[in-house]
């Protein structure tokens, strides 16, 4: 059972993995009313999340508009090296500091 509908996650989150899913290739430009509309959110969080984007390098500048970066081999392996230990973290921290209700449910789904 997924419980986490759309509207639950945020803009950040909804545009990554459009991305990530081939939603949005390398090259393609993002509109931030476009990227709004589709996700049901307001075009605040669509913004703050293109910057983040951005700083991240996903996107790219083309004058005035943002476009999905194409990464060559030696970035793609870099961003995913730094992602592997940051989810590494996550999960350590996330364990560390899990409820005794938490690890029942967890490992209720286990079994």
């Amino acid at each position: 059972m997924k419980d986490t509908k759309p509207a639950q996650k945020d803009a950040y989150t909804l545009i990554l993995e459009a991305i990530d899913e081939g939603g949005y290739r390398p090259g393609d430009r993002l509109v931030e009313s476009e990227l709004a509309e589709r996700f049901g959110v307001s075009r605040t969080p669509v913004r703050e999340a293109l910057q983040r984007l951005e700083t991240q390098s996903m996107l790219t500048r083309d004058g005035r508009s943002l476009i999905v970066a194409s990464l060559d081999h030696n970035e793609l392996a870099e961003l995913y090296a730094v992602r592997t230990e940051l989810e590494g973290l996550a999960a350590r921290l996330a364990a560390r500091h899990a409820t005794d209700e938490e690890i029942h449910v967890l490992q209720d789904m286990a079994r």
